[in-house]
């Protein structure tokens, strides 16, 4: 699980850094056909640390079922994956299943409720990070020209402060896992 993570931490902080290459393009190009090159590999890049971090996040839901009874998350394994793609519900699903991989992978209250046990305020600042700077994005791709690198450039910072914060969610999952296969 490390390596994935790792491999998914190093992607979501070079999709990042696309972003931010991207916002700068649009205060200094004038070549629309730069622009959109930039943007089609930003996207690339983006899809491809998505996919990193969803199959980190499938494995880390795995661990947590053994860690702590599967059925007592709120969202079935399929979800994982699938909260992602619904329309509206991959706007709390994917935040859901996370807090329950959190609080599953967390031993420190191994006998208190998987849904008792406290949120962790790591995977909510990355979440709204995370929701904020996507939904400026798209905001931004229907501003007028004036505001879309201003907007744009507020996004990839906000996508970069997401990235800091994943990277670490990622890295204290992975030492909360590790920690209970060495107790094993």
């Amino acid at each position: 699980m490390r390596g994935i993570g790792t491999a998914a931490t190093g992607m979501i902080a070079f999709s990042a850094g696309t972003q931010v290459v991207t916002a700068a393009l649009l205060w200094t190009s004038v070549d629309p056909a730069s622009d959109l090159a930039a943007n089609f590999i930003a996207l690339f890049v983006q899809l491809v640390g998505g996919v990193l971090f969803v199959a980190w996040m499938r494995q880390a839901r795995l661990n947590s079922d053994t860690i702590t009874s599967r059925h007592q998350h709120r969202w079935t394994n399929m979800w994982v994956v699938l909260g992602w793609f619904i329309p509206f519900g991959n706007l709390f699903i994917p935040y859901a299943v996370m807090q329950d991989i959190w609080r599953g992978s967390d031993r420190t209250q191994p006998m208190v409720g998987l849904q008792k046990r406290p949120q962790s305020g790591l995977v909510t600042a990355w979440w709204i990070t995370y929701i904020g700077s996507n939904a400026l994005g798209v905001v931004s791709g229907r501003a007028a020209l004036d505001d879309y690198a201003l907007l744009s450039t507020i996004s990839a910072a906000g996508l970069v402060v997401a990235a800091v914060l994943a990277a670490q969610m990622i890295k204290r999952v992975n030492a909360m896992q590790e920690a209970v296969q060495v107790e094993a």
